[in-house]
């Protein structure tokens, strides 16, 4: 697919209000849900915090507390800009981070995957069908407007060139396309005919890459690579079924995928290694698998192919659900957040424990039984205590949750239970605590508040 070069006719829908402002060029950092400082150092949006990955790997937590961190990118003085907040929530905002960890809100009102700087300072950010542009003071006009749009991903090259994610379909058939815009304001399609893509990154030569889907079952995912006369090629397709959720370039030109669990890296040749991952074993002896040779999850020795741990056969996986592993910072054992088969108009997760027994897998009692009937938070909170009954989560819920939220140390694991039916809803924290043998015993019980439910809505 080569270089569409009409200048209006592709983009005569576009509305440029501030024609003729003059982009500056920037270096290889990318909107998403990661970016790169001026050190190298990569930040990475999860959940409800950041996290910082040093080159060698190394990470620590740069902030937390946020609401739902999205749109990462750095100005010129090394402050990270973070979109905070969903599309629909009113109080999202735009949060400003300094060099050393100082937070304050730039802007309110808005939420966006999409965000990037030009030399001058200026902050361009996508939001629907329409970018705003903002002065380093914080002054908000708007960029491009567009009734039939809906930009995601903003990235800039050298020259000062912005490119532009699009999701929308303008013509049927042709797919999603990529924008450019000169720092004149001419604007063109530099790409279309994109299936489902989801990431953008600019290198410093001037290279974009994207994210798609390749087969029509939307199965596997791959990066295109683009070079600036608009040549297509398939830089990677090392990601498979995991979805990017943020796309960056080191100043090497290496490109760094973010899949929700994994850091994946992969050379200016094409080459793919794992930087960072939380399904790799602390001790980095171990991985788990979404799927092995096309039949199901399970662990493998780290960097082969040789199965240790099957769940597909130890337990009933849905096979359309997305499993997870935590592991004990020992990594001596691990939990499997997972859903089993139900039915389509419910939710159902639950977890699996399992110890590590003389270099064997052994599967650990699990913290409910069949019994629970899926009210697993009602069937844990008697446990804890015989007089709760937990009565809004006792009858068949059509959302049952159960998973590992995280280890504490390597024998106390924290779980997190929901419930949600007629009765109305209801969530636990419990704190598991294991003796050498893997027996555990409910110690603490948290019932969670309508006001820390709504936060974690």
């Amino acid at each position: 697919m080569n270089r569409m070069t009409s200048i209006t006719k592709a983009f005569t829908t576009l509305i440029v209000t501030s024609v003729g402002t003059i982009l500056g060029s920037t270096s290889a950092h990318a909107a998403g849900d990661l970016a790169f400082d001026e050190t190298s150092n990569l930040f990475v949006a999860d959940g409800h915090s950041i996290s910082k990955f040093a080159r060698d790997g190394t990470k620590s937590t740069f902030a937390a507390g946020l609401k739902y961190p999205l749109g990462l990118c750095f100005d010129g003085k090394g402050n990270l800009f973070v979109s905070d907040g969903a599309v629909t929530d009113p109080k999202s905002s735009i949060l400003k981070f300094t060099v050393d960890g100082k937070r304050s809100k730039f802007a309110t009102g808005i939420s966006s995957v999409g965000m990037a700087f030009d030399r001058a300072g200026d902050l361009f950010v996508s939001q629907g069908d329409a970018i705003f542009k903002f002065t380093p003071e914080g002054k908000k006009s708007t960029f491009i407007s567009s009734k039939i749009a809906n930009f995601i991903d903003l990235a800039f090259d050298r020259g000062g060139n912005l490119f532009v994610l699009d999701q929308a379909v303008t013509v049927p058939g042709l797919g999603h396309s990529i924008f450019e815009i000169t720092p004149d304001g001419m604007k063109s399609t530099f790409a279309t005919g994109l299936e489902d893509p989801s990431g953008l990154a600019v290198d410093t030569t001037g290279n974009v890459y994207v994210t798609v889907v390749t087969p029509a079952d939307a199965s596997s995912h791959a990066i295109l690579k683009f070079s600036p006369d608009g040549t297509n090629s398939t830089f990677t397709s090392v990601l498979g079924a995991d979805v990017a959720r943020g796309l960056g370039v080191d100043r090497a030109g290496s490109v760094f995928v973010w899949t929700g669990h994994s850091i994946l890296k992969v050379d200016p040749s094409g080459t793919p290694s794992t930087f960072a991952s939380e399904w790799v074993s602390p001790d980095k002896q171990w991985e788990y698998k979404r799927w092995i040779d096309g039949h199901g999850p399970g662990i493998v020795k780290a960097d082969t192919t040789q199965v240790v741990l099957d769940f597909s056969e130890e337990l009933k996986v849905d096979r359309t659900g997305e499993g997870a592993v935590v592991w004990a910072p020992d990594s001596k054992r691990l939990a499997f957040n997972y859903s089993p088969p139900h039915a389509h108009h419910t939710t159902y997760e639950t977890v699996a424990l399992y110890q590590l027994r003389e270099d064997k897998w052994v599967a650990l009692q699990s913290p409910v039984d069949e019994a629970s009937e899926r009210a697993q938070l009602a069937q844990l909170a008697r446990k804890h205590s015989p007089k709760n009954t937990y009565r809004k989560a006792d009858s068949s819920p059509v959302r049952d949750d159960l998973k590992v939220r995280s280890w504490t140390d390597a024998n106390t694991v924290i779980l997190y239970a929901y419930s949600a039916g007629n009765g109305g809803e209801a969530a636990a924290l419990f704190t598991l605590k294991f003796d050498a043998k893997g027996d555990f015993k409910i110690v603490k019980m948290h019932r969670m508040s309508e006001k820390e439910l709504e936060e974690k809505q």
